[in-house]
């Protein structure tokens, strides 16, 4: 009997998408309701810390779905040419915010990429958090983009410790992270490193000398 290897993986993703189409409408309610019930309580009220503790889930749920979503999707992604250094400016804008009064220092002479220009901007807002959330407080996080044969190189570096040496060979792939808690869950990297490989590029991770001891770089490779 002719067996369709096909038929079980897309199966399985029919059944994914559909499971992470209902958990997103059942936190949306659990988020939404839970606001309500913010809304009306008093920050004095014993209530209001554990109800602010079951929306902030339920939103981190929220998040979780769509970042898996897009990792899922990373082969189907469009491309058009866009400018690397608008994604850049776009990320950190949308991080102001979250960034606080951390110093961003950055040097942009990127190019022109083959690639959709939400994918890139969430690919950069991924590297900067990641850099904002390892690096010491009051320490400066530096982006560079740079053009030179053909290629298009993104340097994100912070002032952290680093990746340990127990997870380098591994942390680009999904779930896989040393913080605890549940932002992301280790999907960042590994969003990351879809959008590198479908675009045929590459990513590495160093220690460099900085001009306060060595950095962690995060260099993405990409085709120009």
């Amino acid at each position: 009997m002719a067996t369709d290897t096909n038929a079980a993986p897309e199966a399985l993703v029919r059944f994914a998408t559909r499971v992470s189409h209902d958990m997103n409408n059942f936190s949306a309610v659990v988020r939404t309701f839970s606001e309500l019930l913010l809304s009306d309580l008093p920050d004095s009220n014993p209530m209001h810390a554990d109800i602010a503790e079951i929306h902030r889930a339920a939103d981190a749920t929220i998040q979780y779905i769509r970042r898996v979503t897009q990792f899922s999707r990373a082969r189907n992604m469009r491309r058009l040419p866009i400018l690397v250094d608008d994604g850049i400016d776009d990320a950190l804008a949308m991080l102001a915010t979250e960034l606080g009064d951390r110093a961003v220092r950055k040097t942009l002479g990127g190019g022109r990429i083959q690639a959709d220009a939400s994918w890139w901007r969430d690919v950069v807002i991924e590297l900067l958090r990641n850099a904002h959330e390892a690096a010491p407080a009051g320490s400066a996080i530096v982006v560079r983009s740079a053009t030179k044969n053909g290629t298009v190189t993104v340097d994100v570096e912070d002032e952290g410790e680093g990746i340990p040496a127990d997870l380098l060979a591994t942390v680009t792939e999904p779930f896989v992270t040393s913080r605890p808690g549940v932002r992301g869950a280790g999907i960042g990297l590994a969003i990351v490193a879809a959008f590198v490989h479908t675009l045929g590029g590459s990513i590495q991770f160093d220690r460099v000398d900085g001009t306060a001891g060595e950095r962690t770089r995060v260099r993405l490779t990409l085709p120009a």
